[in-house]
């Protein structure tokens, strides 16, 4: 039983990592401030929105935290003109909040899945053939997974280079069962807030952490274990 299950394992962490790697970028980035603020500047949003940097800082903040608590409904506050705004949201982007808090959710249970069973995983390789073959396991997890979901990934990011407007509007459409992603980013803070442009300068930031967690996990792994196996 255990020499049919062992291989079977295997291939389930080769098929997890790519994913649980993504996850972990992508709450990295999610919750970082500089990705923020970096749009702020980036992307002029102070004009467009006529909210300074301290209000749209205090309102990334708000949708950071909304993220990760129970409230069911988003309230952004921001003090305007000697008046608080209760909320700078309008009832539709309200409701697609609760759409993406549900995504955001789902990722982040996906990623404490999935370092569970990777990490169960690597206590068992440990224990079968000894802690000195962990890290030939270790870099040859990052070759196989990337080499798994290579293809995908080809996919995807020849979508976004060629065409990251239509790549944008399909993820929404395969994500989201209801049409409330489609908002007017004349009037609607949440587009004004964060246009295409900075989600497609996320996907750029969660693949470059991407490719550096996978890079020094790699590098790191094959030079312990050429130091604790010399052939």
């Amino acid at each position: 039983m255990t020499k049919k299950i062992f291989p079977l394992l295997k291939v389930l962490t080769y098929i997890l990592w790519v994913p649980f790697i993504i996850t972990i970028s992508f709450e990295m980035i999610t919750f970082s401030d500089w990705i923020y603020e970096f749009n702020w500047e980036r992307n002029n949003i102070s004009y467009k929105t006529n909210l300074n940097k301290d209000q749209l800082n205090s309102a990334s903040d708000q949708i950071k935290d909304y993220f990760k608590n129970d409230q069911e409904k988003i309230k952004i506050s921001v003090v305007q003109s000697g008046r608080t705004i209760l909320n700078l949201f309008n009832q539709r982007e309200i409701d697609h909040m609760i759409d993406v808090k549900n995504l955001v959710k789902t990722t982040l249970l996906f990623e404490k899945i999935s370092l569970f069973f990777i990490f169960f995983f690597f206590v068992i390789i440990s224990y079968k053939n000894g802690f000195k073959k962990l890290f030939r396991f270790l870099y040859k997890t990052v070759y196989k997974s990337l080499l798994i979901w290579s293809g995908i990934f080809l996919i995807i990011l020849s979508g976004i280079i060629i065409n990251f407007n239509a790549s944008f509007i399909l993820f929404h459409k395969i994500l989201f069962r209801n049409d409330l992603w489609i908002l007017d980013p004349r009037t609607d803070y949440l587009l004004m807030m964060f246009p295409e442009r900075f989600f497609l300068e996320v996907c750029l930031a969660i693949l470059f952490i991407f490719v550096i967690i996978n890079f020094l996990i790699f590098i790191t792994s094959y030079l312990l274990d050429r130091k604790l196996n010399p052939r």
